[in-house]
């Protein structure tokens, strides 16, 4: 079996968000992921060992191959510094592609009144003076961060936050509802185009969007309409990542919502192109016995 040394970079989207070399990630960050990203660690295999920037691990004689949560351009150069060759995978340009909000955006499934503005005119036609309330989302970032909550006119504070977005990437704008119950579904693309899903779990997150658990979903937990929805998206996320050039893990999330006095199922939440903490979880095959 093949042995891999892993980097578990879990502030990718952060480095993707950059756009060019750079980045640093901040130590009470890297601290902060390393506690609540703990789980990370089972992707690992028995005979796997993980590579950080603080630890410079020895690896004992053999053959290693090198394998990231996303192989960004920092996770690979950490591995090539240890000399271990990294296995196949994406460009970076392709990673920051899948991993937008913009991708998930374009395939559908996601919340009425949905949709990614550039400029403060788009943003306004679109929330106005509305009296509904509007999230707003960075379209790189992960675990609740990058995000903003409208309620009411938008202060000088805000428009600080939003012109950032705007001037750097965009930003997708959606009513403000509240998720009521929150799945995901994973999957694995390989070079040729085949891909398998895996199972309905369901995702344990605090009001701000930071995970918490995960467990599979029992049958009854979603309706028949919801879960075949759910894996029409899957199924056409892993078409589309195929289409674009992406092989390799990633993620659908989805959710059942409240929205005033209706409500609904959001299909398509976002694409993560990449491992994830539930993997392990929702896949019915680890990590070490998927090869590329």
């Amino acid at each position: 079996m093949t042995r891999y040394a892993w980097v578990l970079n879990l502030d990718a989207e952060l480095e993707l968000a950059r756009g060019r070399p750079g980045y640093v990630a901040q130590r009470r960050l890297v601290a902060q992921l390393a506690l609540h990203g703990a789980s990370s660690r089972a992707l690992l295999g028995a005979d796997d060992v993980l590579l950080t920037t603080e630890d410079a691990v020895e690896l004992p004689a053999g053959d290693w191959r090198g394998r990231c949560w996303c192989p960004t351009p920092l996770a690979l150069q950490l591995l090539q510094a240890r000399g271990v060759e990294p296995e196949p995978h994406p460009s970076p340009a392709l990673l920051r592609r899948v991993n937008h909000r913009l991708f998930a955006h374009e395939l559908g499934g996601g919340l009425p009144k949905q949709a990614y503005v550039r400029g403060r005119a788009e943003l306004l036609e679109r929330v106005g003076d509305s009296a509904e309330k509007w999230l707003l989302k960075r379209p790189l970032s992960f675990a609740g961060r990058g995000q903003l909550r409208i309620i009411g006119p938008i202060t000088e504070k805000q428009w600080t936050w939003i012109d950032l977005s705007l001037k750097k990437d965009g930003l997708i704008v959606e009513p403000l509802v509240t998720p009521t119950f929150e799945v995901s579904l994973h999957g694995f693309v390989w070079r040729d185009g085949r891909f398998e899903l895996g199972r309905v779990c369901v995702q344990d997150v605090s009001e701000r969007g930071t995970f918490r658990g995960v467990r599979l979903a029992a049958a009854e937990e979603l309706s028949s309409d919801e879960t075949a929805t759910l894996l029409e998206r899957a199924d056409a996320v892993a078409r589309e990542l195929h289409g674009v050039g992406y092989f390799g893990p990633f993620d659908i999330d989805a959710y059942r919502y409240s929205w005033g006095d209706t409500g609904g199922f959001c299909a398509l939440s976002e694409v993560n192109a990449r491992y994830t903490l539930s993997f392990v979880t929702g896949f019915p095959r680890h990590p070490s016995e998927l090869l590329l």
